[in-house]
C-alpha cells in the first residue's frame, strides 16, 4: 500500500507543477525557433527578414535584438549567450534592461553663460582697408577649395546619406560600428551590426571585432565572424 501510495504522488506532481499559476510554459518551438525564457517566448532563429520599424523615441541594438510589435519590446535575433553582456545600443542612445529597448541618452544640462566683465572703453580707430593677397589667383582660392574637399573635423570622414543628394554626415570610419573602414553609400567599409550570429561587436582601426557570438554560434579564429557550433 505504501508504494502504491508513492507511486500516485509522484504521478501527481508533474502535473500540479505544470498546471502551477506561476509557472512558465513548457517550450515548444519549432525546429527554426529558440525558447526566450525572458519573455516566455518562441523566437524566429536570426529574426525576420524585414521587422517593423520601433516606435517614436525607441531603438533597438542592431547587431543582437529588433522590435517586436506584438511583445512591445526588443527581443534577440538569435538565443542569447551565457552571461550576455548588456547589449550594444546605436550611438546616442541607452539600453533599458527594465524596458527591453534603447532609450534616448540624456544630455548634461548645458552651463549657463559667463558674464566677464566689462572691458574698458577704447578710442575709435581709423578704419583699416582689407589688403588684396598676394596672388590673387593663387591662395585664396586654394583655401576655398580646401575648404570645400574636406567639409568635416579633423579625423572624421564626410560620407554620403544614402537617398540625399549632396547631403553627408561627418563620421568616424575607425571606430563607428556601421561605417568601419569606410563609407557604406561609397561601397567602402564594412557595417558591423550585420556579421551573423555576432551578439556585441567593435570596430578598431577600421576593421570589425566580434568580441561576443550568441548562443549557438562560436567565435572564428579570425575574430571577425560567428560559427554555428
Amino acid at each position: 500500500m505504501q508504494l502504491k501510495g508513492l507511486l500516485t504522488l509522484l504521478a501527481v506532481v508533474p502535473v500540479a507543477l505544470s498546471t502551477y499559476p506561476g509557472a512558465a510554459p513548457k517550450p515548444n518551438c519549432k525546429n527554426n525557433e529558440f525558447w526566450w525564457g525572458d519573455k516566455n517566448c518562441c523566437l524566429p532563429r536570426g529574426g525576420p527578414p524585414t521587422p517593423p520599424p520601433p516606435p517614436k523615441d525607441t531603438n533597438c541594438p542592431p547587431t543582437s535584438y529588433y522590435w517586436h510589435s506584438g511583445k512591445g519590446c526588443c527581443v534577440p535575433r538569435n538565443p542569447p549567450p551565457a552571461n550576455p553582456p548588456p547589449p550594444q545600443c546605436p550611438k546616442n542612445w541607452t539600453w533599458t534592461p527594465a524596458l527591453w529597448k534603447c532609450n534616448p541618452t540624456p544630455t548634461p544640462p548645458t552651463p549657463p553663460p559667463s558674464h566677464p566683465s566689462p572691458k574698458p572703453p577704447t578710442w575709435p580707430q581709423p578704419p583699416t582697408w582689407p589688403q588684396p593677397p598676394s596672388n590673387p589667383h593663387g591662395g585664396y582660392h586654394k583655401r576655398q577649395h580646401k575648404a570645400r574637399a574636406a567639409p568635416c573635423p579633423t579625423g572624421l570622414d564626410a560620407c554620403p546619406v544614402s537617398g540625399l543628394t549632396g547631403e553627408y554626415e561627418c563620421v568616424d570610419t575607425a571606430t563607428e560600428l556601421e561605417f568601419c573602414g569606410g563609407c557604406a553609400a561609397e561601397g567602402q567599409g564594412q557595417d558591423c551590426t550585420k556579421i551573423e550570429g555576432a551578439w556585441n561587436v567593435a570596430c578598431e582601426q577600421g576593421s570589425c571585432i566580434v568580441l561576443t557570438c550568441a548562443g549557438g554560434f562560436k567565435l572564428g579564429d579570425d575574430r571577425r565572424s560567428c560559427i554555428e557550433a
